[in-house]
């Protein structure tokens, strides 16, 4: 090989070693410049969290996957602040203002929230097992596959708010605001809402089995295919509430307002309606077997096709009921409205 040839391949190794090395360059510079950006980013989230712990603000922050377990937190403002996947576990956050807040997927469990505000907060699939949210408000809260298990909502706010196949058995919601809420799915299994208002609160296909529901208010409420089995729902107003198809089964429903209900197919099997007021409801082809009717007021009430084997209707008249392929507390079939 000649003197020229032998300087062209040198001169084009040393084009391809140039090459590669800038390559390299650029790649660790690469790597370099994301490891400051993860530092700089890490060390702008730990001075925020160090100004909510000194001055109790942090608003509009960015407090994602923060850890402040046993925390005082009280009163504290964090107010539009993104909180996702955040622990809170057993802090205290009453009085706090978390305001228009993101707190998907957050642990608050055993948490205090007492009095907080947490409008239009979003809480979807948080875990709030335990925690204690008396009188705080949670209207137009999103709390979508959310976990309130034991949780005491007594006196809570919320209107509006959406709680659609949340977890909330054993739960406490005496005298709660519940107005317009969606508890379509959600499972409410021996809670206790005891003069709370749900009026047009949408609780179709819900699990209200063995809930105390006393002087419940549930005007127009949609309890489509609803298990309210063994539920107490004495002197509750369910005037005009939708209850095609659910399951009332043992249900203690005495001294009830169930003017203009809708029970079609319902599940009234040994349920207890003494003295409840059942005018203009319709009850066409429901379970009533063993029920006890018992001073019940059963003024125009549709009773076609509907099962009244060993009612009791003791004192009830069933003179202005429409009966017809009904069949009696004797087992025997009325068709005297049939037209």
């Amino acid at each position: 090989m000649d003197t020229h040839s032998s300087d062209m391949v040198a001169w084009t190794l040393d084009k391809r070693d140039i090459r590669a090395f800038v390559i390299l360059a650029i790649f660790f510079s690469g790597l370099v410049a994301i490891a400051a950006l993860f530092l700089s980013s890490r060390a702008a989230k730990v001075d925020r969290i160090n100004r909510l712990l000194d001055e109790g603000s942090c608003v509009r922050c960015d407090l994602d996957y923060v850890v402040l377990r046993d925390t005082d937190l009280s009163n504290a403002d964090l107010t539009d602040t993104s909180l996702r996947n955040a622990d809170f576990t057993e802090s205290d956050l009453g009085g706090a203002n978390m305001s228009s807040a993101i707190l998907s997927g957050a642990v608050l469990k055993d948490s205090n929230l007492a009095l907080a505000n947490l409008e239009n907060t979003v809480l979807s699939g948080a875990v709030l097992e335990g925690s204690t949210l008396i009188e705080a408000d949670l209207r137009g809260a999103y709390l979508g596959d959310a976990v309130l298990n034991q949780a005491i909502l007594d006196n809570a706010i919320l209107d509006d708010a959406i709680l659609i196949r949340v977890e909330l058995q054993d739960a406490f919601l005496n005298q709660a605001n519940l107005r317009r809420v969606d508890l379509g799915e959600s499972n409410l299994n021996a809670s206790i809402l005891r003069r709370a208002k749900l009026v047009r609160a949408n609780l179709a296909n819900a699990n209200l089995r063995e809930a105390n529901m006393h002087r419940t208010d549930l005007r127009r409420a949609d309890l489509r295919r609803a298990n309210l089995s063994q539920t107490t729902l004495s002197q509750s107003n369910l005037r005009d509430a939708n209850l095609g198809q659910a399951n009332l089964s043992e249900a203690n429903l005495t001294k009830a307002n169930l003017i203009a209900v809708f029970l079609r197919e319902a599940n009234l099997s040994n349920a207890d309606l003494q003295e409840a007021n059942l005018t203009g409801a319709v009850l066409s082809q429901a379970n009533l077997t063993g029920t006890n009717l018992t001073g019940a007021t059963l003024t125009d009430v549709n009773l076609q096709r509907a099962n009244l084997t060993e009612a009791i209707v003791e004192t009830a008249s069933l003179e202005s009921t429409k009966l017809c392929e009904t069949i009696m507390p004797d087992g025997g079939i009325s068709n005297r409205d049939c037209s």
